[in-house]
């Protein structure tokens, strides 16, 4: 691992290598429970792939993260056996720590490879495999809802009606379906009508999941899309203003006609997918659909609230928060927010800490160009991936999704690291063995 350099390594990217990231980013579109763990096929080939690039020599990380890591698991690990036990009058589950400690590892593991894959180069496979396994699920899952295929139907929906995919909760393979959108919409070149039919695949996918949270999140980020293109707008050429000019009037002008026929569209979208009618609210009664529509967060928001005021430090640490919420609430359950989970378990000053460091790539990832244009769209799509899991964070739990831990590792490098890489590649250019200074 990188300790204060970051030479770049010459390009031996090996057919091995590269298909193992390709079915690696193909299985982030899948995670189950199994014996009580929340298991994906995408952590067996991140082994190997961490095998793979240890015996290379090319797995590679700045002293700093280490450190850093190291130091929090100490404090969070000491103050969740020793500290918090005590203080709430429990006793003191050293395997439901090991449990949480364990999934923390793993997501850290993600975020050494997400920062090694952009410094291989290898961000476009990561995104290809991705959007390939997305839209394979969300072809499949449209597809039982035409045609019953009795076991693919038992294992991709949930309350046989909701699309699941291969994941085990609705709404966070909604949230997945979001991050594969995003890439569609910024990758280029795709052929326009590979690019149309599988968002419309996407859209529906997300639609058949019955998630409201993933709706609102469609509708942040087409807003967020559409913010950007009027901010560009001066970059743009006449005519494509008048094109634009032209496409808002005609969509407005169908309008009042769909308008007049909504309820007779509703209906029909929701014969055909009945998982629907859990989304119809957003559309017709929307104060309903995010208050009493039956999401029943606004009680584990204020449990997670009450436990944070109790501990507002560091939190109730890892493997503690489900028995200290049972001291606020009967049969208890996770926050179904990232930021108050996080505060909750982390304290909020670790979390502010966290969210800073998050919100820093983002600024970074803004305003860093490369001169290299499939670098700059490969930036702008891991940047509104992260986007949309901020948002997303709000009404899930995020802290061990898998991509999210990925995707800040590979902005990271390309926005802090990705200069000292090139400026190290054109030393090795004239000093063949300088590529081993300063590495452990």
């Amino acid at each position: 691992m990188v300790a204060n350099s970051l030479p770049l390594d010459k390009k031996r990217d090996t057919p091995f290598v590269i298909v193992i990231v390709f079915l690696l980013s193909i299985f982030l579109n899948q995670s189950n429970v199994l014996f009580g763990i929340n298991l994906s096929l995408s952590d067996f080939l991140i082994l190997g792939l961490v095998i793979s690039l240890i015996m290379k020599q090319e797995l590679k990380l700045p002293l700093t993260h280490i450190v850093t890591f190291s130091a929090f698991s100490i404090l969070i690990l000491f103050h969740s056996l020793f500290i918090i036990p005590n203080q709430y009058m429990i006793a003191a589950d050293p395997l439901a720590t090991l449990i949480d400690y364990t999934k923390l590892l793993v997501v850290f593991l993600y975020y050494i490879i997400g920062f090694n894959l952009s410094r291989l180069k290898l961000t476009a496979v990561f995104l290809n495999g991705f959007v390939v396994g997305a839209v394979g699920i969300g072809f499949l899952g449209i597809l039982i809802s035409f045609v019953q295929i009795p076991y693919l139907s038992s294992i991709m929906l949930y309350g046989e009606s909701r699309l699941i995919g291969f994941m085990n909760d609705p709404n966070f393979f909604a949230v997945i379906q979001c991050c594969a959108l995003s890439i569609l919409l910024r990758m280029k070149p795709i052929n326009i009508f590979v690019r149309s039919g599988a968002i419309g695949i996407i859209l529906l996918s997300i639609i058949s999941s019955g998630s409201k949270s993933a709706i609102i999140l469609v509708a942040l980020y087409s807003g967020y899309l559409l913010i950007g293109k009027v901010l560009r707008i001066n970059k743009t050429t006449p005519s494509k203003v008048i094109g634009s000019l032209f496409l808002i009037l005609g969509l407005s002008s169908i309008v009042p006609t769909l308008l007049k026929y909504s309820d007779e569209l509703l209906a029909m979208i929701i014969e055909r997918f009945p998982t629907f009618s859990r989304v119809e609210l957003l559309f017709t009664d929307f104060s309903s659909a995010v208050s009493d529509g039956g999401s029943g967060r606004v009680q584990v928001w204020e449990t997670a609230r009450q436990m944070i005021d109790s501990a507002p430090l560091l939190g109730v640490g890892l493997g503690n928060y489900i028995n200290i919420a049972n001291q606020f609430i009967h049969d208890p359950n996770v926050a179904h927010n990232t930021y108050l989970q996080l505060a909750a378990e982390w304290g909020i000053v670790l979390t502010a800490l966290f969210f800073l460091y998050v919100g820093s790539t983002l600024i970074d990832n803004k305003r860093s160009i490369s001169k290299n244009d499939q670098d700059n769209q490969n930036r702008q799509i891991i940047r509104d991936i992260l986007i949309i899991f901020l948002i997303a964070s709000i009404s899930i739990s995020l802290n061990n999704a898998r991509i999210f831990w990925l995707v800040l590792g590979m902005s990271v490098f390309q926005t802090r690291y990705s200069d000292l890489l090139t400026q190290s590649s054109k030393g090795e250019n004239q000093h063949e063995n300088i590529r081993d200074n300063g590495h452990l």
